[in-house]
Formats: C-alpha cells, structure tokens, sequence
C-alpha cells in the first residue's frame, strides 16, 4: 500500500474520496427517504431527480469554464457550497412545487461544476498501471467514510437534529477542497478556449466517440436504480429508518473486506473484471425484482453494494484509461460523458415518471428491469469500445 500514498498527489485524491464521500453518502442515499418521510410522493421525488438531471446535462460546460477561470479545486468547492445549500433545503422539505424546482436547480448546479471534474481529476493524475488500484483504495476508504457517514446520518435524521448534519457536511466539503488544493496545477491543463460551444458541437456530432456517449448514456439507468430505486424500495419494504441505516452499514462493512483484495485484479485486467462484476450484479438486480421476504432483501442488499461499488470501480477505471489515451481533450470528453449521462437520465426519468402516475410499484419494477438490461448490454459494448 506504501507506494500508492508515497505521491503527494495521490494522497490528497485519497483525502478528497475521503471526506466528500462522508458527505454525498449522506446526500445520495437518504434524499430520497428523507423526501418521502416528510410526505413528498415518488412521482414527486422522480420529478425532483429528472429537473436535476437535465439542468445538469445542460449546464456540464460550466465545469471547463469555471476550471479556466478558477481552477479545478475552486470549481469543486462552489459546487460544494451548492450542495450544502440543496442539502439544508431536502432537510426542511416544504410540499411546494417551487421548493422542489429550488432543489432541482441548486443540486444541478453543483453536479455541472462537480462531476465532469470527477473523471477528469483521476485521469491526469493516476498512472495507467494503477489505475485499478487506485479506484479500488479510493473506494475502500469510501467504504469507511461511509460506514461514519451512515452511522452519523441514521443518528442525527431520528433525533431531527438538521443543523448539526448540515454543517458537517460543509466542513467535510471544506476538508475536501483544501486537500484538492495541494494537487500540482501544472497536471491539469484545459486547452478548450470555449467549453459551451465546443461541449454541444463535440455532443451532437456523430462521427466522435459514439462508443462513449452510448455507454455512457445507458450507464443512467444503472444509477437511477442506485439513487432511487434500491433506497426507496427497501425503505419502503422496511418501513423503519434504523433499520434501513443498519442495513446500509453492514452492507458497506462487507463491501470493505472485499474492496481490499480487488485492485490488482482490475490492475491486470480491466475488461474481463468488468464482465464478471456484471454477471453478478445483473443477479442482485433480479433478486430485487422477484424477492418479497425481508431478510432476503437485506442480504440481497448487502451483495448488491458490495458488486455495485466494484462495478463502479472496475467502470470507472475504463473509463479513466479510455478518455486520457483518447487524442481528443480530456476535460471536453468528461463534460461530454456526463452530458451524455445526464441527458439520457432525464428522458428515461420521464417515462419513469409517466409510469409513476398509473402505477408506483411498476415503477420499481421498470427501473430494476431496465438496469438488468443495460448492465449485460454495457458489458457487451465496453468490449467492443476497447479492441
């Protein structure tokens, strides 16, 4: 392990994963519980996601403006603040439809200044050769920010004690930015003189990089799954939010003993890792589909985020490796995979949405069915993407 932290930059990645992972597992899995405690529907819930997403996918080019201006830390940490701000507002949930759109727009914000940055950071600064590993360490200290992130979470939302999880999401957000500060500039170079038009020129154009924009598109369908599907569904089923926190927890505990062994496989073999994470992971989905029993649930769970968060790693690897050997920019073809991303998450959340109105238990359904499709299909096509 003592090579991997003996590059100052890597250890300032590390930090980074670190604690703004404490902070998003609080956002990313109890928004959609903490909505629909306090009364909101899931079509609703559906609809705040889908807004988010699309001013999101139109706004990704913001990221490659605010880079040349500010820099890439600069840029993260505004969208820190931004999300900071969303989270206050999902805390003190209002039953108006301007307050959702408020939601929307503010989380979409922070996500066109932050994501693209998140592939494009990795890619600069991670040697090729330890790419695997990389993602593999990053995501077992995930692991364990998330466990405190959970823990702390689980306590403060039972006791409604909204200020305190606020302002340590922010404070998590600033340690994030400081350590992101240290990083060597002159490893992050953007050459693109205009993001905006250069971003939809590049997005709209169907001779470059189809591959990509098509993986990365299906790739919404497997994240929808994991920011609504999986939380909503099993805290319906569960009806109980310490026990659903338990869950997460442990789940992540098991995720942890395994994330150690992982990066010199996905090191040696990228593709073929990828193929075998799918088959597995394509099995929890369709457990999620069929199963009814509760205890079946929580184990399946515990498998899911254990393979979904290898998945993760072992995509996110690929995807590193494929944009920074692309002859093409490297921050114009993050903005385009999460333009990509994001505007497909948008439509397939509509019809989401639609379906939602008829019938809500369909709607989990659809969303498992569709993930299951689209992680085969992703495997097929990465294969493909990298002869």
């Amino acid at each position: 392990m003592e090579k991997y932290f003996s590059d100052k930059d890597y250890r300032m990645l590390y930090y980074d994963s670190f604690f703004k992972t404490f902070a998003n597992s609080i956002y990313a899995v109890f928004t959609p519980v903490i909505l629909y405690k306090a009364g909101v529907s899931v079509t609703m819930i559906i609809f705040i996601f889908m807004v988010q997403f699309l001013v999101m996918g139109i706004f990704s080019p913001l990221a490659g403006t605010l880079f040349k201006k500010i820099g890439a830390a600069n840029t993260k940490f505004l969208s820190y603040i931004l999300k900071s701000i969303s989270m206050l507002l999902v805390l003190v949930a209002d039953t108006n439809i301007y307050y959702y759109l408020a939601i929307s727009i503010i989380q979409g914000l922070s996500g066109a200044a932050n994501n693209p940055l998140n592939t494009y950071i990795p890619s600069k600064i991670v040697n090729e050769k330890f790419r695997g590993r990389f993602n593999s360490c990053s995501y077992i200290l995930r692991c364990f920010s998330s466990i405190v992130g959970y823990v702390f979470a689980g306590t403060f939302l039972i006791k409604n004690n909204n200020l305190i999880i606020v302002l340590s999401v922010f404070m998590s957000y600033f340690i994030a930015y400081v350590a992101l500060a240290q990083i060597d500039k002159n490893k992050l170079q953007y050459e693109v003189t205009k993001p905006f038009k250069e971003s939809y020129k590049y997005l709209f154009k169907k001779s470059e990089n189809g591959k990509l924009k098509l993986v990365s598109g299906l790739r919404s369908f497997i994240i929808i799954e994991r920011l609504i599907a999986v939380p909503l569904y099993l805290y319906i089923s569960l009806n109980n939010l310490k026990t659903f926190t338990s869950l997460y927890i442990i789940s992540t505990i098991v995720e942890l003993l395994s994330l150690f062994i992982t990066g010199e496989k996905l090191d040696k073999n990228h593709t073929k890792t990828f193929n075998i994470i799918s088959i597995i992971r394509g099995i929890t989905t369709t457990i999620f589909l069929f199963a009814k029993n509760v205890y079946i649930l929580m184990i399946n769970q515990s498998v899911y985020k254990l393979v979904d968060d290898l998945y993760d790693s072992s995509y996110c690897a690929l995807q590193q490796s494929k944009v920074e050997n692309d002859n093409k920019d490297t921050m114009l073809l993050s903005i385009i995979h999460e333009m990509s991303l994001c505007f497909w998450k948008f439509v397939v959340l509509l019809v989401f949405l639609i379906i939602s109105v008829v019938n809500v238990d369909a709607t989990f359904k659809f969303m498992f069915l569709c993930s299951l499709w689209v992680v085969f299909l992703d495997a097929i096509l990465i294969r493909m993407w990298n002869k």
